[in-house]
């Protein structure tokens, strides 16, 4: 008996050395945390850093993601499971623009825009690639990215919103109106972009309804559905009219493709009505509105802090309710509609709008609306809250229109080049203002990279779409939900994506490819990778990993560089700045930016015939761009040489004819 006592002790006290984790910790979920940490942390960095429109920083993060992507696949963790054909084909698709974007350096307009284009689009690729390698199974996959980046946006929401409410909190806030007239009232921090705001509250929107909806825990709904009132008051103070479309367009999907849209129903009700609430509030608080400073601003703000905590807080209750309705009440007969009643009550309501469309004239009013949009006047556009009743595009037509007819004259297949929109438009310009891309994710790519290019593209995204649709109909319960949650979110990139810039703000295609990974993921059922197609997998990913950290790697050094040589010269350190600048050069010497680094820090060194020289070899680098022939006039004027000044100027202003810098 002694000797069984003692052996029984003995592999209890190994079993408690063998497993020195505390019991706490044995039971988290790896796949969830690894969701949550991927997609939560990459939307809230990106999010609060300015979306990572900065080069630098999306250069940062792509570096970080392909080297887990190196690391993972080289050690043998990824993937996780074998990937469906679904997943190879959107990967294939992403791929090959990304390749295809590669090529078009050859022939573009500025090799140095265009691999800071290719630098972007590799890291869209690592993210897309190594949230589906981290994926096991698509319902969780779903459920944890959903709640994950539903909650990254809620927080970057709240912080806007203090931004607003707290004047001087965030002294970053005030950078976008510092430099852009009329900006002030609009609210754009983090972000640095009202319509970028707009388009990120449109995404959040259905994500959070899921949640509230179908959450498994009533906390987790309660606080979704409180969550719902401030991004829409968020949301408003952009005043960002294709936000909210795209808002509208997100919540209506959600609700037509989501089971049991009862409850739901009531749960977007709920929302809307304490939404109304606060921005009620808003509109009466003129302070908040305008963006202002000062003690009129603080008292408005907490004001309306406590109106948000007491109607956040009582949605949040009333949708306790409403989970305790729905997991215990029987729902009367009169809301239990049958399949064949729902497509009887979709026919009928079709037939409505039908007629209620032609009583209302509606296809005059698209023509009008249509003219208006046309329209690049924006005078009428002061009035902040009565931007939501305008439809004048504020001259994206003319972008559009420019971008599509340059590129049908012999540049239809290939584009100008990626990341060259700004100098196909400013020579062509037919309004004034500082434009640097299309305000439409379809033209510009068509404009930079061509038919073939926007083939690629568009056939991603919509394999993507098809695939989320098809969630949705194969799921079941809160899965579905969760899917249909999903599949609004990314009908809402791609809305926003017709009429802004969304492209160029990673932590939008960042939430798009990170959702888009989600329904890809494969299925329980899907068997385990084999050693021989597990060895090949991981072969391809780290060769893959190895070319994007190429790719992303040199724009990333050599701007920099840049960057570092304009410090010292703010700094007063000359010498510093022109060593910079030529490493900048010998890490890209084709880069325009370098070349002009240089030329302007030998400038101030007085070594003008030094100066003459790099400054023309920033001008055969990217010929288009009218800054750099200005510079070139400035230098040729200050080493004597007055008939060629003259003629760079003359070609600064063919470059750029309605800058008002040539009207002074």
């Amino acid at each position: 008996m002694q000797s069984i006592a003692t052996h029984g002790q003995t592999e209890s006290m190994a079993s408690r050395i063998a497993t020195p984790w505390p019991r706490g910790l044995r039971r988290v979920d790896s796949t969830a945390l690894g969701t949550w940490a991927l997609a939560g942390a990459l939307t809230l960095y990106l999010g609060i850093d300015g979306a990572g429109y900065d080069i630098v920083v999306s250069s940062q993060v792509g570096v970080v993601v392909w080297w887990v992507v190196l690391v993972a696949s080289a050690w043998g963790v990824l993937p996780a499971a074998r990937l469906r054909r679904a997943a190879w084909a959107a990967l294939a698709l992403l791929a090959c623009f990304v390749a295809w974007t590669a090529l078009a350096t050859t022939w573009s307009l500025s090799s140095e825009r265009s691999l800071q284009e290719l630098s972007r689009v590799a890291c869209y690729l690592g993210v897309l690639l190594l949230a589906i390698a981290i994926h096991r199974d698509r319902d969780r996959a779903i459920r944890h990215t959903v709640n994950a980046v539903g909650a990254a946006v809620t927080v970057i929401a709240l912080l806007a919103l203090i931004s607003r409410l707290a004047p001087g909190s965030f002294p970053a806030s005030h950078v976008t109106a510092s430099f852009l007239g009329g900006a002030q009232g609009r609210l754009s921090w983090p972000l640095n972009y009202w319509n970028g705001l707009g388009a990120l509250i449109a995404l959040g929107l259905p994500l959070l309804l899921s949640t509230a909806t179908s959450a498994r825990t009533l906390a987790a709904q309660a606080a979704a559905a409180g969550s719902l009132p401030l991004l829409a008051l968020c949301g408003y103070l952009t005043f960002s009219r294709g936000g909210a479309a795209a808002s509208a367009i997100a919540v209506l999907a959600f609700l037509a493709l989501a089971p049991n849209r009862i409850p739901k129903l009531a749960t977007t009700l709920l929302a809307a009505a304490g939404s109304a609430v606060l921005i009620v509030g808003a509109v009466h608080r003129s302070a908040i509105v305008r963006g202002l400073y000062g003690h009129a601003a603080t008292v408005e703000g907490r004001q309306l802090l406590v109106a948000i905590v007491f109607v956040c807080g009582a949605v949040a209750i009333a949708q306790v309710g409403i989970g305790l309705a729905g997991r215990h009440g029987t729902p009367p007969r009169l809301l239990r509609v049958s399949p064949g009643r729902a497509r009887l009550l979709l026919a009928g309501a079709v037939a409505f709008a039908l007629v209620a469309a032609v009583g209302v004239r509606a296809p005059s009013r698209l023509s009008n609306a249509w003219n208006d949009f046309k329209h690049p006047n924006t005078s009428s556009l002061s009035n902040l809250p009565a931007r939501f009743g305008s439809v004048s595009g504020t001259g994206r037509y003319e972008y559009w229109k420019v971008g599509v007819h340059a590129t049908s004259s012999g540049h239809l297949l290939g584009g100008w080049g990626p990341g060259t929109f700004q100098l196909v438009w400013l020579p062509r310009a037919s309004v004034g203002g500082y434009v640097t891309n299309a305000h439409s994710l379809y033209v510009e790519t068509l404009t930079e990279v061509g038919l073939t290019g926007l083939a690629l593209l568009m056939g991603f995204l919509l394999l993507v779409l098809v695939a989320a649709v098809g969630a949705v109909v194969g799921g079941r319960h809160e899965g579905r939900t969760g899917a249909a949650g999903t599949t609004a979110a990314l009908l809402a990139f791609m809305v926003s994506a017709l009429v802004e810039w969304v492209w160029q703000l990673p932590v939008l295609p960042a939430i798009f490819l990170l959702l888009a990974a989600a329904v890809l993921a494969p299925s329980k059922r899907t068997a385990a990778v084999g050693r021989r197609g597990r060895f090949l997998l991981r072969t391809g990913f780290v060769v893959a990993a190895l070319g994007c950290l190429a790719a992303i790697g040199i724009p990333l050094a050599t701007t920099s560089a840049v960057r570092k040589s304009q410090a010292a010269v703010d700094a007063g350190n000359i010498s510093l700045a022109l060593a910079d600048a030529r490493s900048a050069v010998r890490l890209q010497p084709a880069a325009s930016s370098a070349q002009l680094q240089e030329a302007l820090v030998l400038e101030l060194q007085h070594d003008f015939p030094a100066a003459l020289a790099a400054a023309r070899n920033a001008t055969r680098d990217e010929p288009q761009n009218w800054s750099d022939w200005l510079v070139l006039s400035r230098l040729d004027a200050e080493t004597g040489h007055a008939r060629a000044s003259v003629a760079a100027y003359r070609r600064a202003r063919s470059l750029n004819p309605l800058s008002p810098l040539f009207h002074a």
